[in-house]
């Protein structure tokens, strides 16, 4: 940090005006004309004198430094997330196959159109199988018949059994007789299992004959979208053949994604597991961002536009060896039909948070030598520098210079120990922040437009305090100073060839 770093600030100074030059701004290169620069004669002026190179000229008066914008510090609680390669598929999925052989007569649906569970998809011919269904039926029929037959024949075997065991004591039947009653009715009996089997093998077989002849009607399996099929009209298709489509089920749809590297530790630490519940992860929801870099979101109930949530199905138990990796399985709701099985994706995830972090635009973060400094305006209007160490980033709602509140690129800074002027170790903004006269941290304005002039005026106000110089000091001007506004960035550019009034003439 430059208000407490032991690094000399005459390089500081030179290194900062030469990387400004470098940059192009104006003022930096020498003029056409042959005069000194506006940074050659800043140098001249105000910090050579502080340095001794030119004792015998005077150091000039800095003029005030203006248009600056300031925005005072923040301090809110930082989400930290993570974001992984997924892949999407359907909930349910299937290859749909033939399972008998014929010739494709008709397709009943419209390719990558959805489809309700029964719906039919194909038609085979089915006239071999009407046929065999109906032979199947005829063989059904006849075997009743002769089971009907066989069971008139065994009842009247029994009736003779049950007469001539009256008779045999009196003498009127013979025993002879009586036997072979005996034997007609075992045999009869034997002739009715005979029947019975061949009624339900019968049977059977018409039912295999109904059944191939109802999988002439190839139908949905659940509600879902059909793929383009891979058939025509008058293809012969077999069992096990390729696939004639494929169907999945798209809401919700199920996301597959690997969760890697430094989270596996994390998330192996914090997963615990209760009988009857659901298994608990490091984070149970997440968004996705699309291919083009936006996130999925959809319109809610009021009709506001928001990102739509996952929710984490299952985890792996275990890491995998070869890759280090633990598998995920989510579901996020589709109910637009906008998300396909087969897209790739990412997936982002809340994992952490820093509480009550301070943050600052990321505009405001300005380099030095391998460390990283923001600016403010102290109570006396001078700027001062603060070394700051930078935490994660994050797209957070801020208030704007103009009144508004915006998400902004914000980024979690904290400071890097250091002693100040008296030799006081101070390992905290707060400290570093009241040393310069903010007791609250949050009323300290952060430069973040107008810093590398700012850089200079610091080290120059620095290098004069160290030379005993009482009086002089540049400063950040008061009445020049305004609130910072943020403006998104522009990711189109415009076409050089459009025609802003024709364009206009046809809305």
């Amino acid at each position: 940090m430059i208000f407490y770093s032991e690094m000399k600030a005459k390089y500081i100074t030179t290194m900062v005006l030469g990387s400004l030059a470098t940059a192009g701004l104006t003022g930096c290169a020498e003029q056409e004309d042959g005069k000194p620069s506006f940074f050659e004669r800043f140098y001249a002026d105000f910090i050579a004198p502080i340095f001794g190179e030119t004792p015998q000229q005077e150091m000039k008066m800095m003029p005030p430094l203006g248009g600056v914008s300031t925005m005072n510090l923040q301090q809110v609680s930082v989400p930290i997330y993570a974001t992984w390669f997924g892949q999407l598929r359907g909930t349910e999925q299937a290859d749909i196959k033939p399972e008998v052989a014929g010739r494709i007569v008709s397709q009943d649906y419209i390719d990558g159109s959805p489809c309700e569970k029964g719906e039919p998809l194909f038609h085979i011919d089915d006239e071999t199988y009407k046929a065999a269904y109906d032979m199947a039926s005829a063989n059904f029929a006849a075997a009743k018949a002769t089971e009907a037959q066989a069971k008139i024949a065994d009842e009247q075997a029994q009736q003779d059994v049950d007469r001539y065991a009256s008779l045999v004591g009196t003498g009127s039947v013979s025993e002879k007789t009586y036997l072979d009653a005996q034997h007609a009715k075992k045999r009869s009996a034997a002739l009715l299992a005979a029947a019975t089997a061949n009624v339900l093998q019968a049977e059977a077989a018409m039912t295999n004959a109904e059944i191939n002849l109802k999988r002439c009607v190839i139908k949905a399996p659940f509600n879902g979208y059909a793929s383009a099929a891979t058939v025509s009209v008058g293809d012969y298709v077999a069992p096990g053949a390729m696939a004639l489509t494929r169907m999945s089920a798209i809401n919700p749809i199920r996301v597959d994604f690997m969760v890697t590297g430094k989270h596996v530790l994390d998330i192996v630490k914090q997963t615990s597991f209760s009988a009857g519940k659901d298994m608990a992860a490091p984070f149970t929801s997440f968004e996705v961002i699309l291919e083009d870099g936006t996130v999925y979101t959809a319109k809610d109930d009021a009709g506001n536009v928001a990102p739509v949530l996952g929710r984490i199905k299952t985890m792996d138990s275990e890491v995998n060896p070869s890759t280090g990796t633990v598998s995920f399985i989510g579901e996020i709701p589709n109910a637009e039909l906008r998300l396909r099985s087969g897209a790739s994706v990412q997936v982002r995830a809340k994992i952490a948070e820093v509480k009550d972090a301070f943050v600052v635009p990321k505009s405001a973060i300005l380099s030095s030598m391998n460390h990283r400094f923001i600016y403010v305006v102290g109570k006396d209007n001078q700027p001062y520098g603060i070394d700051v160490v930078l935490g994660p980033e994050a797209e957070l709602d801020m208030p704007n210079g103009d009144g508004t509140t915006v998400k902004m690129p914000m980024q979690v800074v904290t400071a890097r120990p250091g002693s100040n002027a008296n030799g006081e170790t101070r390992a905290t903004l707060e400290a570093i922040l009241a040393d310069i006269g903010y007791d609250n941290p949050l009323d300290a304005p952060v430069i973040v437009s107008g810093g590398q002039m700012a850089q200079i005026y610091a080290t120059a106000n620095m290098g004069m305090k160290k030379k005993g110089i009482p009086a002089g000091f540049g400063i950040v001007d008061p009445q020049q100073t305004r609130p910072y506004v943020y403006t998104p960035p522009v990711t189109t550019t415009p076409s050089v060839t459009a025609n802003p009034a024709a364009e206009a003439a046809q809305k």
